[in-house]
Order: C-alpha cells, then sequence, then structure tokens
C-alpha cells in the first residue's frame, strides 16, 4: 500500500518533469514581450439576439483587421437565420480589462466565407492592435506555434497563453493547419516562435468518446467552444479577409439554381475514369432558376467549371465545397460553362448566374403577443429542405413559440409549416397575417385551427384562446 502511494506521487511529477524539459524549446525567451504586443489583435465581443420576450446575451472572439477598427469574426459568431436588426448593443472588450467595454456596429456577413463584420467606436481603435502590423509566414509541419486563450466574462475576459506544434496541413479547399493541441480562442489568431502570423484559428474540431457504462456502451462527441487546434493559414485568410460586406444583410448572393450536389461516389467516379480528378453529381435542378434556364438536369456530373477541371480532395467530400466556392466567387450576371458528363455524352453547358431569391434573415416575420408565436414568409430554403417545387411554396413558418402561450400547450413548435388557418388555405405572407389579425380582434372566438407539416407529417392543432 505504501509502495502504491509512492508511485502515486512520482508518476505526475515525472510526467511535469518530462513535460517542461520536451517542451522548453516551443518558447522563445522574449515569450512575455511578444504576448504583450500582440494580446490587442484578438478582442472578445459581446453582443445580444433580441427574441420576441427576452434578449439573450451571446460571446465569441474577433481579430482586428486593421486600423479602421474592423474586427472579423467567424461565420457561428451570428447566427444566420435572424435578421440584422434582431442583434442589439455590440461591444468589444480588450482582453483582461474590465469596465464597459467599447460600442461596435455590426457590418454584416460575407457570404463566401461565413465570416461576420463588426466596427468599433473611434475612441477604442488607438488601444487596438492590427493583425496586418506584424509579418507573416507559412509554418511547416513540426513547428512550434502559439497563440491567445481567453477566459469568461466573469474573468474580464482575461488572455493566457496555448501552444503546440503544427502537425498537419490539410486543403479542405482553402489551407487549414491542425495542431496536436489547442493553440487559440476560436477567432483569435496563431504566431511561430518569432512572432509572425500564421493563420486564424476556426472552431475546433468534434471529437468522439466513449462513455462505458456497467452493461453499456455510448458514443459521444466533446466540443471545446474555447480553444481550438485548427486554423486557417495566414496567406488564405489575407486573400480573403477584405469582403467586407456593404450592406447588413449581406451582399446578393450568387446563385445557380440547383440543391443536393454531392462528390460522386468512389466506385461510380472508377467505372467512368475520373479516378484522378475530382466530380460532383446535381442531385436537384431548381424550377425557374439559372441551372433549370440553361438545360442542367439531375444527375448530371459536372467534371469542369470554365474549362477547368475539378481537383482532387481527401477526402472526395471537400470537392462539393470547392464547387460551390467557385460558384460564390462569380458576381450575378456572369457567364458560367459546366462540362458535364450525362449518361455516355460530355457536353458544354453555359448559363447566367443569378440571384438567391431571398435568404432567411430578409424573410417577412411578425409577432402575434396574443397569440404568443411569430410567423415567418415561406422562402426558398424552405422548400429545399422540404424538397418542394416553387409552385408548392405556400404557406408560413413558425420562427418563435411562447412557452406559456396556448399555442406551445396544443404542441406548435418552431419550424412548423403552417398551410391553412380555421380551414382556410392562404397563398401568401400577408394573406396569413391577415388572417391571425381577424382572430386576434374576434372578442366573441374561443379557440381556432391550424393544419400544420412537421418531418413531412400533417396534423391538426386546436388552439384555445382563453
Amino acid at each position: 500500500m505504501k509502495s502504491n502511494s509512492i508511485r502515486a506521487l512520482l508518476v505526475p511529477l515525472i510526467f511535469w518533469g518530462g513535460l517542461s524539459s520536451s517542451r522548453a524549446d516551443v518558447f522563445p525567451e522574449n515569450i512575455d514581450e511578444l504576448f504583450k504586443e500582440r494580446v490587442n489583435s484578438v478582442v472578445a465581443v459581446e453582443y445580444f439576439i433580441q427574441r420576441e420576450i427576452e434578449r439573450q446575451p451571446t460571446d465569441t472572439a474577433g481579430l482586428v483587421l486593421d486600423d479602421d477598427g474592423v474586427i472579423v469574426m467567424l461565420g457561428n459568431a451570428v447566427p444566420l437565420w435572424l435578421p440584422p436588426e434582431q442583434f442589439k448593443d455590440f461591444k468589444i472588450y480588450l482582453p483582461g480589462e474590465g469596465g464597459d467595454g467599447y460600442d461596435a456596429e455590426y457590418l454584416g456577413h460575407d457570404y463566401l466565407n461565413g465570416w461576420h463584420y463588426i466596427r468599433v467606436v473611434e475612441e477604442a481603435r488607438s488601444r487596438l492592435t492590427p493583425i496586418t502590423q506584424f509579418e507573416s509566414t507559412t509554418p511547416a509541419i513540426g513547428n512550434s506555434l502559439w497563440g491567445i486563450g481567453i477566459m469568461g466574462k466573469d474573468f474580464y475576459f482575461e488572455p493566457y497563453l496555448l501552444d503546440g506544434r503544427l502537425s498537419q496541413l490539410q486543403q479542405l479547399p482553402l489551407t487549414m493547419g491542425f495542431s496536436q493541441t489547442p493553440l487559440s480562442v476560436p477567432g483569435g489568431p496563431v504566431f511561430d516562435s518569432e512572432g509572425r502570423f500564421v493563420g486564424w484559428a476556426n472552431n475546433a474540431l468534434t471529437h468522439e468518446r466513449f462513455i462505458y457504462m456497467p452493461t453499456d456502451q455510448y458514443k459521444i462527441r466533446l466540443h471545446n467552444p474555447r480553444e481550438s487546434e485548427i486554423f486557417l493559414l495566414a496567406d488564405e485568410f489575407f486573400k480573403n479577409a477584405d469582403r467586407i460586406p456593404s450592406r447588413q444583410v449581406g451582399d446578393p448572393l450568387p446563385w445557380i439554381g440547383v440543391a443536393g450536389v454531392q462528390a460522386v461516389d468512389r466506385e461510380v467516379a472508377r467505372f467512368i475514369g475520373l479516378e484522378d480528378r475530382g466530380a460532383v453529381i446535381i442531385s436537384t435542378v431548381l424550377d425557374e432558376g439559372p441551372a433549370s434556364e440553361a438545360g442542367l438536369q439531375e444527375k448530371d456530373i459536372v467534371v469542369a467549371i470554365d474549362g477547368e477541371a475539378l481537383p482532387k480532395f481527401r477526402p472526395d467530400v471537400v470537392v462539393k465545397t470547392y464547387f460551390e466556392r467557385q460558384i460564390l466567387l462569380r458576381d450575378p450576371g456572369d457567364s458560367l460553362a459546366l462540362s458535364v458528363i450525362r449518361g455516355q455524352d460530355r457536353s458544354e453547358i453555359e448559363l447566367t448566374i443569378g440571384v438567391y431569391p431571398k435568404p432567411y434573415n430578409q424573410a417577412q416575420r411578425k409577432y402575434f403577443t396574443d397569440l404568443g408565436f411569430t410567423i415567418r414568409e415561406f422562402v426558398l430554403g424552405d422548400a429545399i429542405t422540404r424538397q418542394l417545387s416553387r409552385d408548392e411554396m405556400t404557406g408560413i413558418i413558425v420562427s418563435f413559440v411562447n412557452r406559456n402561450s396556448p399555442v406551445n400547450r396544443a404542441g406548435l413548435m418552431i419550424g412548423d409549416w403552417i398551410k391553412e388557418i380555421d380551414g382556410i388555405e392562404f397563398g401568401n405572407y400577408q394573406s396569413a397575417v391577415d388572417l391571425l389579425n381577424s382572430i386576434v380582434s374576434d372578442d366573441r372566438r374561443e379557440d381556432y385551427v391550424l393544419l400544420i407539416s412537421r418531418d413531412n407529417e400533417t396534423s391538426v392543432l386546436r388552439v384555445g384562446l382563453r
């Protein structure tokens, strides 16, 4: 028993000693100076999502882009399905500082990369350090890297040092670096041992783990929201960082009118002689879209864009992202040539890039206080999700349900598709608004009926008004 106790004490000491000596070369002697010079290139960002009956606080991290106070954030920092007017009171906080922070303005979302941009008030800009002030470089496998972590608001967003080594570079299709340990807060910078900027930390990878119970085994997925081991290389970041949107809802989205694009299966690729190049298969061609008008068909296999063959990626599914990104790199009105294999034939299909009809964040919506739920206009994304044609794009979508309301007790849920109200079919959003307004204004009514669709199943809900 005594021997086991001594061993229990010695093992962590030996491990710690080994860890310290093996990582002595990670940090240069002036790491403290490098850290202090670079810490204000990353900021904590806080804002509120104004819902129908509550304000939801949200915090994330952002990278200081320029001397004009522009700060870039990752794609998941702001929900795209909500209109910008629901994002309130943006503030930035310098790492380790308390106080009330500095006001910032939401600039919008870049559709190509998914990044969001804000601009902080002028009084704060002199205290920030744009990432462009530092030399940048591309790291090599095995290089020592470090970055900045940020604690939560209760700790005044205190910064701390993270470090690791570059273990892999992967084209996805932008080139990403991977470390065996977390390097930075998601949205923060990554540097090499000389303090050169090597990349921008993305969201952490999801790790699979198993939990063993006495008789069962469960697979779980773990995600660290505060630290990340994956980053976009600096060269790739700077190529795309200046895509600041011209409006809060985002710039018009280039669109060709297809959905369900997938990478060609390896067996199919081998059968048609495409082992050494990328290819995507078109699952759905949407009615009245540019692709449909140009003659593109479902099950067409696209092998080249404007005469350039689609590259081969590992894993194969990355070619789907590459194809979609190539569309988004064009502007509405541009011509696009797709090399297509259909059966045994190969042909060229030329189309003109259009504009995506209406994204979720531009859909009309209205909250009915007396009824306890919000309706949203039915948009193309809803039709694609439900595999509907344009002719079937009727009804409204439920975007919020008050938990203390009669509709909640009746079983209405966010995402439900309302097709009829009191047995009346309505063709558009405004018709639904008029129907619901008439229900609210009728003091003699005691209930009303909703015909809804959920998960391809239709049901009837009777909702009381008292």
